[in-house]
C-alpha cells in the first residue's frame, strides 16, 4: 500500500480544519511564491561546509516563519530556494494579500539577517521572488510505495520564471496576482523586452509597496500607509555622511525607517536627512528630504549581532503626486480590512 507524503505545514493545516486531500486529485485555485538567493552557487564551493549548513538554516527560519505567519504553507526547499503556496487545503479571499505582504516580509528579514549573514559569509546576499496566481492540479504522484503531495499548473511555471529574472530583492508577480491586489498596492509594469525570453507571452509587473494593514492601529488609522521595504542610501545633512537604510514604509506624514548601527554615524532626534529616492517611483522623486522625529532599537529575536533603529521621518516636502498615489490605496484599504478580518 502507498504511502503519502505531504508537506508538514499542510498536515497541520488538515489536523486542524478537519479536512482530508483526495487522492485522486482536485483543482484548485492557488497564490504560490518562490524564493532564491543571488549569487549563492557562484561563492558556494568556496566556503566552510559547515558555514553553509548554518548560513541556511538562519536564512530559511526566517523565510518560512514568514511565509506560516502569513497563513502560508512551506511546500518544499530546493538548494537555496523555497517554494510556498497559499490557497490550500482551502482557498480564503485573503490568499493573494497574505502571499504579497510574506514577499515584502522576506525583503524586511534580509535586511535584519544580512549583519549576521556577513558574519558568516562575509558578504552581503540578495533574494529573487516571483509570485503567480492561477489553477492548480493538486494529488498525489510517485512509486507505489510511496506517494508525495504535488501541484501542477501554469501559475507555477510563471511564479518561478519570474523568481529567475528577479534580483536585488525585488518581487515580480503575474498578471492574475496584479488583478487581484492593484487596488491596494503600488505596481510598476515591466517592459515585454526585459524579459521576452522568460515569458513572451505574459504581462509581468513588479511589486513596490503594498498597504500596511496593521490590526491593532487599523481603527485608529486616518492617513494612508504603504509598506515598501526598499533599501536606499541615506545621507545625514549636519555631516554629508552616508549610509544605507532601509525605507520600510512611506505614508503622507512621512517615512519609516530602519538602520543599522555604524561607530561613524548616528542620526538623532532633531536631524535633518536626504533619502536617495531614486529607486523607489512611489516617491516620484529623487530625493526626500525629511526631519528625524523618533527613535528606538529594534528587538531582534537573539541571533542579530548589531543594533538595528526604527525611526520615524517627518517629510519637510511631499509631492502632491505621491499624496494622490497613497490616497488611490488608502481608499482600497477597507477591501483589505474587511477580507483578513472575515
Amino acid at each position: 500500500m502507498s504511502k503519502l507524503h505531504l508537506p508538514p505545514d499542510l498536515e497541520k493545516k488538515l489536523d486542524k480544519e478537519k479536512i482530508q486531500l483526495k487522492s485522486a486529485g482536485e483543482l484548485k485555485k492557488i497564490t504560490v511564491m518562490f524564493v532564491n538567493l543571488r549569487g549563492f552557487t557562484q561563492i558556494l564551493e568556496k566556503k566552510d561546509i559547515r558555514k553553509v549548513l548554518k548560513f541556511l538554516n538562519i536564512y530559511f527560519n526566517m523565510i518560512a516563519s514568514i511565509v506560516q505567519n502569513y497563513d502560508g504553507i512551506v511546500d518544499k526547499y530546493m538548494g537555496d530556494s523555497m517554494m510556498a503556496v497559499w490557497g490550500l487545503p482551502m482557498g480564503k479571499k485573503a490568499d493573494v494579500y497574505n502571499a504579497i505582504r510574506a514577499a515584502i516580509e522576506i525583503r524586511i528579514g534580509m535586511f535584519h539577517l544580512n549583519p549576521e549573514l556577513v558574519s558568516i559569509w562575509e558578504v552581503p546576499l540578495e533574494v529573487g521572488i516571483g509570485v503567480g496566481t492561477g489553477i492548480a492540479i493538486t494529488g498525489f504522484i510517485g512509486h507505489s510505495s510511496r506517494k508525495d503531495f504535488t501541484l501542477v499548473g501554469k501559475c507555477i511555471n510563471r511564479a518561478a520564471r519570474l523568481q529567475s529574472i528577479a534580483s536585488d530583492n525585488r518581487i515580480f508577480i503575474d498578471i492574475a496576482t496584479a488583478d487581484e491586489t492593484k487596488s491596494y498596492s503600488y505596481l510598476l509594469y515591466i517592459p515585454r523586452k526585459s524579459y521576452s525570453h522568460i515569458l513572451p507571452d505574459e504581462k509581468i509587473y513588479e511589486l513596490e509597496g503594498i498597504y500596511e494593514f496593521n490590526r491593532e492601529f487599523e481603527s485608529l488609522r486616518k492617513h494612508p500607509r504603504v509598506i515598501v521595504a526598499k533599501v536606499v542610501g541615506i545621507t545625514k545633512l549636519s555631516t554629508n555622511q552616508r549610509k544605507a537604510a532601509l525605507i520600510k514604509s512611506i505614508g503622507e506624514g512621512g517615512l519609516g525607517i530602519e538602520i543599522h548601527d555604524h561607530k561613524n554615524f548616528d542620526l538623532e532626534i532633531g536631524d535633518k536627512a536626504i533619502f536617495d529616492s531614486r529607486g523607489l517611483s512611489l516617491l516620484g522623486k529623487e530625493d526626500a528630504k525629511g526631519l528625524v522625529m523618533h527613535k528606538k532599537e529594534l528587538k531582534g529575536s537573539g541571533i542579530f549581532r548589531i543594533k538595528t533603529w526604527d525611526i520615524g521621518v517627518k517629510f519637510i516636502n511631499i509631492p502632491e503626486e505621491t499624496k494622490k498615489k497613497l490616497l488611490k490605496i488608502f481608499m482600497a484599504s477597507k477591501k483589505v480590512s474587511d477580507f483578513i478580518n472575515i
